[in-house]
């Protein structure tokens, strides 16, 4: 049995006759501007957060494709047969995840593969929120909360730095609850509202990531841009196949805090970068399905003064055509400390034989045109997005009606 549950419900204040809770409802989103249809696949939408002074800090994204508005949703698997790692489990699981249909059996025009996604759907099935912060400042999602027996939600979610120029160095991540005014509350030590382990013991005491499981507590970047293979991924990470480009965190019961970012996400990136700064890379189609993640076959890079680590600029767009203003590299395969492949001019050259596109605008027409396997420039975005994994429990004797989730990013100074 399948259950999903979301709703728009009216704000709701916490007053002191409260009845104790203990489910999460679903997403509140009196205070969000909704994206209206129709909507165009491959096309980002976003659902506009609001303030209680009516200004914005954030919102909620989501592509068009097996993904669907509104992109974020409280979901409870109940009782459900799933493999994972070749091996059929059955669990009951409640997270709060994106929207929309398993991208593994997803066709478009095809009803019959329309598949809900659920909380044990596979890695690598576009299961994360996208949750972006357009300044650097807190933004809060409010959930509604109604009587029941303590419950543990999974977060699976991206944070994207959203804002226009600033690199950030840190970030925190608060629970808390809405004061009759609608100001944000946060939560107290014992309030019955806390990360937790997936069984439900919130954190009494603070535990990082050096110490828990990543499946428990974890901030990583996409694998496929550094790390070594695993099940889920078979081929290693474009710019170091040993280690992930991750951030270390600690988590106390109300409180998560950001402790460093790792040395190779630093050595290309710098500082968690923006979006809108987010730089260029070649990619290639490799299952025919440019809606899922493709392979990285080089990325525009610094000069020689720095052995072409560091990523360069550009110009362009990705409608009209993009452009590298320093070198094309492949990095993919080579050790750290060592020089990458050079490329020469792909725009011109193309690539392996084939034509590298310099905008999706171009590799899309090429699709509809019949190309199989496309190479094509676009922006590596992932790099701006960092997937967090974490643990809430909401026991039975927190006293509330709304639970807030606050996330606060630092800047660079």
């Amino acid at each position: 049995m399948k259950k999903i549950i979301l709703t728009a419900a009216a704000l709701g204040l916490m007053t002191a006759g409260s009845a104790s809770a203990g489910i999460l409802e679903g997403w509140d989103t009196s205070n969000v501007t909704m994206a209206v249809g129709p909507f165009v696949p491959y096309t980002t939408y976003s659902n506009i957060i609001f303030n209680t002074d009516g200004v914005t800090n954030g919102k909620v994204n989501w592509k068009e494709g097996n993904v669907k508005g509104p992109g974020l949703q409280v979901r409870e698997t109940v009782a459900t047969t799933y493999t994972k790692k070749g091996v059929a489990r059955t669990t009951e699981v409640k997270c709060i995840m994106t929207t929309g249909y398993n991208e593994l059996y997803y066709v478009a025009d095809d009803p019959s593969t329309w598949i809900e996604k659920e909380c044990t759907d596979d890695l690598k099935t576009s299961k994360r929120a996208k949750v972006m912060n357009t300044v650097t400042a807190p933004l809060e999602i409010d959930f509604n909360v109604v009587a029941g027996p303590k419950t543990t939600y999974k977060m699976e979610q991206k944070l994207t730095n959203g804002t226009p120029a600033d690199r950030w160095e840190s970030y925190t991540i608060e629970l808390g609850t809405r004061d009759a005014n609608g100001n944000f509350v946060a939560s107290t030590a014992g309030d019955g509202l806390g990360f937790s382990t997936d069984t439900g013991n919130i954190f009494s005491n603070p535990v990082s990531t050096d110490t828990m499981l990543p499946l428990i507590l974890s901030a990583n970047f996409a694998q496929g841009l550094a790390g070594p293979a695993d099940y889920y991924h078979p081929e290693p990470g474009y710019f170091n196949p040993l280690e992930r480009m991750s951030f270390s965190m600690t988590a106390a019961e109300d409180l998560i805090t950001s402790t460093g970012v790792s040395t190779p996400y630093t050595n290309v990136f710098g500082t968690w970068l923006n979006s809108a700064g987010a730089p260029l890379a070649i990619y290639h189609d490799d299952d025919n399905n440019i809606n899922t993640d493709n392979i990285i076959m080089g990325n525009c890079a610094d000069g020689p003064a720095d052995n072409y680590v560091h990523v360069g600029t550009h110009t362009g767009d990705d409608v009209n055509g993009l452009a590298c203003n320093g070198s094309w590299v492949n990095w993919r395969g080579v050790l750290p400390g060592n020089d990458p492949e050079q490329l020469g001019d792909v725009a011109t050259d193309g690539l392996n034989g084939q034509i590298v596109y310099t905008s999706i605008t171009a590799a899309l027409a090429a699709i509809a045109a019949g190309e199989q396997n496309v190479m094509y420039m676009d922006y590596i975005e992932d790099a701006a997005n960092l997937g967090l994994t974490f643990w809430i429990t909401v026991d039975e004797s927190f006293v509330g009606d709304k639970m807030v989730i606050r996330y606060t990013p630092v800047a660079v100074q």
